[in-house]
């Protein structure tokens, strides 16, 4: 199997979930163009018996590319895809046996939701009064029970899509496809039905690929996030490795908030950066010392600095984010560099514009990239 350096370096072994139920899925070197465009390049991953994997990146990176080729609604140009050890690469798409959930709801709008639930189930010539129990059965599970009888224009976008999950499920296919399915919805059902989701797949123990470029969902969700970029996997990991110990500067920014300050390597797997030497984290092409001389950019989370009060500081406080239990405080410092420090919000009340603060790095390994 090939496979790009970044995704070797930091690829996390499957993570088994709780009996292993459901079907293993290996995507093994796939490549896809669409004229000069490639759209993925060597793209290989597994997923284990029952596991949620969430593909993660901007748009245009490769990811719904990857689930429509597993799908089967796409061929790649090279490579295979096996689901539980055999190769199904020329297997027509109604025959994969795959559950999957779009965008827009996908829901017939002459049908009402009991039916739309059961349609899969009709069209492998399950009996009436079969098909409707187990579809009614599903509506329950989605919380829709009392909504069997509407249509798609009587049910609200939240209600439209756990129809689609529920008829999705309805055939227990062997992989669940999730493509975007929260994107259309307002925070607060999107909040509501990923928990869902996710209450429903550990339930059941369906295998699920989950696209989606919102890194909340991504890491609220899955067992393993995989980032991606220009058709290439930069890192597959558990979320708080994902989070913690990115393996390049690319999935640091990508996932979460990062600071870039000025740094100078000083060899010995070591960088100086706000008066501090501090080690460099060992991970990644672009994060290893061996990589990189002279001057560099240190990548640290607003929750990796410290912020203190004082008279002639390195740092002016520039602006106040009130996030809740959190505030991030936006600090001028000298070099005309900006950087965002989170501090708890019971704390933070004192710290107006103008303030004047020292921002410290614990000696703590760091992630650095090449200066701009």
């Amino acid at each position: 199997m090939t496979t790009n350096t970044t995704s070797n370096a930091a690829a996390g072994g499957i993570r088994q979930t709780s009996g292993s139920r459901g079907t293993s899925v290996v995507m093994e070197n796939l490549s896809r163009s669409f004229g000069a465009t490639r759209a993925l390049d060597g793209l290989s991953i597994e997923i284990a018996p029952g596991e949620l994997v969430a593909l993660l990146g901007p748009s245009g990176c490769g990811k719904t590319t990857a689930l429509r080729i597993l799908a089967g609604f796409e061929t790649a140009d090279t490579g295979s895809v096996l689901v539980d050890g055999k190769d199904i690469s020329s297997v027509p798409a109604a025959r994969r046996d795959m559950g999957m959930v779009f965008q827009s709801y996908s829901l017939f709008p002459n049908m009402n939701a009991l039916d739309n639930v059961g349609f899969g189930l009709r069209m492998r010539k399950t009996g009436t009064a079969e098909r409707r129990k187990k579809a009614g059965e599903l509506l329950d599970m989605v919380g829709l029970a009392p909504q069997a009888s509407q249509y798609p224009h009587q049910l609200s976008g939240g209600q439209q899509q756990r129809v689609a999950l529920a008829r999705a499920l309805a055939i227990e296919p062997r992989v669940l496809l999730l493509d975007e399915p929260l994107s259309a919805l307002d925070a607060k059902v999107r909040l509501q039905l990923r928990e869902q989701i996710r209450t429903l797949q550990q339930r059941l123990g369906t295998t699920t690929l989950f696209v989606t470029h919102d890194q909340e969902e991504a890491l609220s969700m899955a067992d393993r996030v995989g980032v991606m970029r220009q058709g290439r996997l930069e890192q597959i990991a558990a979320p708080d490795e994902l989070y913690d110990h990115p393996a390049t500067a690319f999935v640091a920014e990508f996932v979460g908030v990062m600071n870039r300050l000025p740094g100078r390597m000083q060899g010995g797997g070591m960088v100086t950066v706000l008066d501090s030497t501090v080690p460099v984290m060992r991970q990644g092409s672009d994060a290893s010392e061996g990589d990189l001389t002279g001057d560099v950019d240190v990548l640290v989370r607003p929750e990796g600095l410290t912020m203190q009060v004082i008279e002639n500081g390195n740092g002016i406080v520039t602006h106040r984010t009130f996030l809740g239990s959190v505030t991030r405080v936006g600090i001028l410092l000298s070099g005309d560099v900006t950087v965002q420090v989170d501090k708890a919000s019971s704390e933070a009340a004192a710290l107006a514009p103008g303030t004047s603060v020292s921002v410290a790095l614990p000696p703590e390994p760091v992630l650095v990239a090449p200066r701009p």
